[in-house]
């Protein structure tokens, strides 16, 4: 799909979103042989709030584009879930996870973006989108105008920045939906030294929230937590930089305390807010969804990374479909692509909706259900799952 215009530079394939989904999604697209350009309003290396972890869904790609980066990572063979009570409920993995962290990733993910030829815009901001009619053989393209001045004209959108995603000329299903409502949860993470080493994925669940617990490189745990806002309000009073001393005053888990006493954190303390599983759907005024911005699915599942990588795959893979062929209708693109991703999550997003109800319940019905955790584990795992489809 050729775009005449001599005035304005011109991509088949314009991603907002440097993160997994938008450099899945460049790295596929160029594999195809598209003009990608991919724009990212942070600097690299940066944080998210993650659990940071990798299920064995994410690997075969991770390993396929980022190799090096991926022997750093730590095993995880095994998941744990701590009850209030202190009582352990484990079950092994049916394949080894790993651990990393999104500093580590998502750079090195975006360095391969930059060697496979596309055109990156690094601390860039996609400030509005523009509809324009390029010529009576196409449908309608994309006009795109960034921070920097600079204007790009595109056939193909992929919007993959996130969950509370805002443009100009295009917009956010999950703002609309939510009506400006700050939401209930808030999510935190810091990364931590001297954790003694296991080879397990920990949650500590307490009414009204949990606490992750993973190794990830270097000898590193990275301590992520889903709490509820009201109960967060409670261990402000000294500030997030303290992040063992806030869990201690927000969770009162005397497990997680012995866990992390002693323990010396080693990065700044992240947060987001509000933090809601918003519903799937994966395109908006025919321009495709990937990652978050297609659905925010409860992070203790731990697909996440997994479902934004193979998301942004599978929209490239369908954008490409229709830039080989002159004269395809895009808009049995988005319609393809929103079938093959809701037969590939939709149970999820049903699943972790059951599995909800665990982070609100009181310590005694926590204890319960985490008992029937080791039995149900696999299942569960196997539900939560990215499946592929044809």
């Amino acid at each position: 799909m050729e775009i005449a215009d001599n005035n304005k530079g011109s991509v088949d394939l314009a991603i907002v979103g440097g993160g997994p989904a938008g450099t899945a999604a460049a790295l596929e697209a160029r594999r195809h042989g598209m003009r990608v350009a991919v724009w990212e309003r942070d600097s690299f290396p940066r944080d998210k709030v993650c659990g940071e972890f990798l299920s064995a869904e994410a690997l075969p790609l991770l390993t396929e584009e980022i190799p090096a980066v991926l022997t750093c990572a730590s095993t995880i063979r095994r998941s744990e879930f701590i009850a209030p009570s202190g009582q352990v409920y484990s079950f092994d993995l049916p394949n080894p996870g790993r651990g990393l962290s999104r500093r580590l990733m998502d750079e090195a993910l975006w360095q391969a973006v930059n060697k496979a030829g596309a055109l990156t815009h690094e601390g860039e901001v996609v400030k509005r989108l523009h509809k324009f009619q390029p010529s009576r053989n196409h449908g309608e393209g994309w006009e795109i105008e960034s921070s920097s001045g600079t204007t790009t004209r595109t056939n193909a959108m992929l919007v993959a920045c996130g969950r509370w995603w805002m443009i100009e000329g295009l917009p956010s299903p999950a703002r609309q939906r939510n009506n400006g409502s700050a939401g209930h949860w808030m999510g935190a993470k810091a990364h931590f030294q001297d954790v003694a080493y296991s080879d397990a994925v920990e949650m500590y669940f307490f009414p009204g929230g949990y606490c992750g617990l993973a190794p990830i490189e270097n000898g590193m745990y990275n301590v992520c937590c889903l709490v509820h806002r009201d109960l967060a309000r409670e261990g402000t009073a000294g500030g997030l930089g303290n992040f063992f001393l806030w869990l201690r005053n927000v969770a009162h888990h005397p497990a997680l305390e012995a866990r992390l006493r002693g323990t010396i954190q080693v990065s700044e303390t992240v947060s987001t807010a509000p933090l809601r599983p918003a519903r799937l759907r994966g395109e908006c005024e025919g321009t495709l969804l990937a990652g978050d911005a297609a659905g925010f699915l409860d992070p203790f599942t731990g697909d996440g990374i997994s479902m934004a990588l193979h998301s942004g795959r599978l929209a490239a893979s369908e954008i490409a479909k229709a830039w080989s062929c002159v004269g395809v209708d895009t808009s049995k693109v988005a319609e393809s692509y929103q079938r093959r991703l809701g037969r590939s999550v939709r149970r999820s997003y049903v699943v972790a909706g059951l599995l909800r109800a665990l982070v609100s319940a009181p310590a005694s019905l926590q204890s319960s259900m985490a008992k029937a955790l080791p039995k149900l584990g696999q299942r569960l795992l196997q539900e939560t799952r990215w499946r592929v489809t044809d």
